[in-house]
């Protein structure tokens, strides 16, 4: 039996992590796929980046598929943007998966619930398959948070996708709220966060956090960590020390039925920030 829902596969110059991320997406064989691969920078990425698009010629069962390979280096943030502005002028949903995020394949039909749950709910924009916890200690299956960060392995709606601002100065639009609601403690780290993403253009998902706090939304976390983050190294673009604790979160199996939480607290925000924060401040250093 196909899945139903699409998924999205951004790729690069990373084959050996490709593999592992195509072979469970083949295990659930969707029905629409979307492969969106960024540019070499300069030759000596040639090889790695011609050998990371072959492996699509792996797939080996009936789907629509969707290629998009681009010939020049735009650069994590402007592809992924790009990307997932193509892909939602066509579907109402979708499952996003990155070269370097191994899911657990309960995470695929975690994520298929739950876009159909909340698909009229205007509050939620985002679900994760990253728990930046691990695991957490509830009887419900997920819980609600203020962070999208990191999004490693996440789906959400074309409703939602629409109120990205591509142009990432949210932040600018918000700072009255943000000086209320984010730790003072942390608030330089944040600030540096929010402008760097606004003016270096290097990462999406900063802004993208922001513009959820904008439409006073909120992101879905699994009680289980769903998705093994496999690209810590050298040749990572962000996550470059494979010493934080979250290069140490394994995905596990997510238990069904589903457990729906009753309410929308958000009791884990306080402990989510400090991981997001000292994850930041290792890799900066």
């Amino acid at each position: 039996m196909q899945f139903n829902t699409p998924i999205i596969f951004f790729i690069y110059k990373r084959p050996n992590t490709t593999q592992l991320v195509f072979n469970k997406i083949r295990e659930i064989k969707p029905t629409i796929l979307y492969i969106f691969a960024d540019g070499a920078k300069d030759k000596s990425e040639v090889t790695l980046v011609n050998q990371s698009r072959e492996i699509i010629k792996q797939i080996d069962w009936d789907c629509e598929l969707h290629i998009n390979f681009s010939k020049k280096n735009l650069g994590c943030s402007d592809r992924i943007v790009s990307g997932l502005n193509i892909a939602f002028k066509r579907v109402e949903t979708a499952i996003i998966l990155e070269d370097d995020c191994l899911p657990d394949l309960s995470f695929f039909y975690y994520c298929e619930e739950l876009l159909h749950y909340y698909t009229n709910n205007e509050e939620i924009m985002h679900i994760s398959g990253f728990n930046i916890l691990g695991e957490v200690k509830i009887n419900e299956s997920y819980f609600f948070s203020k962070y999208t960060l990191p999004p490693w392995g996440w789906a959400t709606w074309k409703r939602a996708w629409e109120l990205q601002n591509n142009n990432f100065d949210t932040w600018q639009q918000i700072k009255t709220w943000a000086y209320k609601n984010i730790s003072q403690e942390n608030f330089t780290d944040w600030t540096d966060l929010f402008e760097g993403a606004r003016t270096l253009r290097k990462t999406w998902d900063v802004s993208w956090n922001v513009d959820l706090w904008k439409n006073n939304a909120l992101g879905i976390i699994p009680k289980k960590n769903l998705i093994q983050n496999i690209g810590f190294g050298d040749d990572a673009t962000f996550t470059k020390n494979d010493s934080t604790k979250v290069a140490a979160n394994k995905a596990i199996e997510m238990n069904f039925p589903l457990n729906h939480p009753k309410t929308k607290k958000c009791d884990f925000d306080t402990l989510i920030e400090k991981e997001i924060i000292e994850a930041v401040r290792i890799n900066r250093n």
